[in-house]
């Protein structure tokens, strides 16, 4: 059992807004993003977590989503019109920041209903 936990441990990166399995670097966004595909670490700083097949997102990095949607909001709000691309690239953000929400919202649903 230890074995299978430490084994499981070297390819577990925890993120303030998502846990990062690991386990297939071919499969990391970051990677691709950065293009070293060759890297044996996740590069961080890069992750997009909401689009990466690798990333997970619960409970406890539901704050992190809805604070960085209420932000992205506010930004909104304060564009003016001319601002047809900043609108566009925040209001994607926004939306993909709205999912995520939803989509932890939906699992701690599913979790609690199984309980």
């Amino acid at each position: 059992m230890l074995n299978l936990l430490t084994k499981r441990a070297k390819v577990l990166h925890l993120g303030p807004a998502n846990y990062c399995w690991f386990t297939d670097p071919s499969r990391a966004l970051c990677l691709k993003l950065a293009g070293t595909p060759a890297a044996d670490r996740p590069l961080v700083g890069m992750c997009d977590s909401a689009r990466c097949p690798q990333a997970t997102h619960h409970p406890c990095h539901r704050p992190v989503w809805a604070e960085h949607a209420e932000r992205t909001e506010a930004f909104l709000g304060q564009l003016g019109t001319t601002r047809k691309t900043e609108r566009t690239r925040l209001q994607s953000d926004y939306d993909r920041a709205l999912r995520v929400v939803a989509e932890i919202d939906a699992a701690s649903t599913t979790d609690e209903e199984s309980a």
